[in-house]
């Protein structure tokens, strides 16, 4: 027999038994008896002339030849999964699915509000949420496990496509302790004497070539990757930190003081699809609405909510 004779049947076989340790364990995985699942073994033996699994005392151990090729394995299986999801993503379109992935700072402040407009307005369609990593949104988009990413920087990956952008500008947050909250404005000068609480992520690199082309140096004793948590950290009275406008807007919500910055530094959010995606109804939807949420309008000057 020759190669040409191996079946997709003796290949899932062969995975299953090195996936799950065992020959037994592999044939429990895949619904068949441990005879029929030793069958397939011998026969891909057979067919590829190459001894897979060998005897040590009283164990069946995997050979080096079989570890080599279950690499091979699992890379064609990869890439049947991309497959299969890409199947389950045209059955949930066609069922009503809209599927979302976005970066922390984007998730954790207007997303949850965005997606009850959008149950209110398409009541019969599942959405599905994920918060991940910006390198995390852009492989969701493009294995097509999400409709549409969402994040702070541009995703140039292959086929993605930024397919709208909403720009707006970063906010200063603290609490009463730091910050006049009858402030119109807080100028970057009186970050001095201020404790500052920064970010660890590529924001902060923007905003330290910010705070030196204002001549400002800042005092950052406390650090958080999460603009989520720099608020939790601003609430508890640690400091000043900036923040894009969505948070800062849920922060002021939460009780702290946000003032806009003068001079100002842009904060843009970047819906991306895949270049050959035809946006549904929802996903048009979710763009408009996050249009709207991430434009830093629903932060309110202290004095005039008072009055």
């Amino acid at each position: 027999m020759t190669s040409r004779n191996v079946t997709h049947r003796m290949i899932e076989a062969f995975r299953a038994a090195m996936l799950h340790n065992g020959i037994s364990a592999g044939a429990d995985s895949l619904g068949i008896t441990q005879p029929a699942m030793s069958r397939l073994i011998a026969d891909l033996q057979k067919s590829t002339g190459i001894l897979l699994f060998a005897k040590s005392g009283r164990t069946i151990k995997p050979t080096e030849e079989a570890h080599a090729l279950m690499a091979k394995v699992q890379q064609s299986f990869l890439g049947l999964e991309q497959i299969i999801d890409f199947s389950d993503q045209l059955r949930k379109q066609k069922l009503g699915q809209l599927s979302i992935s976005t970066i922390p700072s984007i998730g954790h402040s207007i997303i949850p509000a965005v997606v009850r407009q959008l149950r209110e307005k398409f009541p019969d369609v599942l959405i599905s949420l994920r918060v991940a990593s910006y390198i995390d949104v852009a492989r969701h988009v493009k294995t097509r496990q999400a409709d549409i990413g969402l994040t702070a920087d541009t995703l140039s990956l292959g086929d993605l496509e930024t397919v709208a952008e909403f720009s707006s500008e970063c906010v200063c947050i603290g609490t009463e302790k730091w910050l006049d909250p009858k402030a119109g404005h807080i100028h970057v000068s009186e970050f001095a004497g201020k404790p500052f609480i920064a970010s660890t992520g590529t924001f902060q690199t923007r905003l330290d070539a910010w705070l030196g082309a204002n001549g400002v140096q800042v005092d950052a004793m406390v650090e958080a990757s999460l603009f989520q948590s720099i608020s939790d950290l601003c609430l508890e009275g640690l400091g000043i930190a900036v923040v894009d406008p969505m948070t800062a807007a849920k922060h002021q919500r939460r009780g702290g003081v946000a003032l806009p910055l003068r001079p100002a530094i842009g904060y843009t959010v970047y819906a991306t699809a895949m270049s050959d995606a035809r946006l549904s109804a929802p996903a048009k939807e979710l763009i408009r609405l996050v249009a709207a949420a991430s434009s830093g309008k629903h932060i309110t000057p202290t004095h005039e909510s008072m009055t």
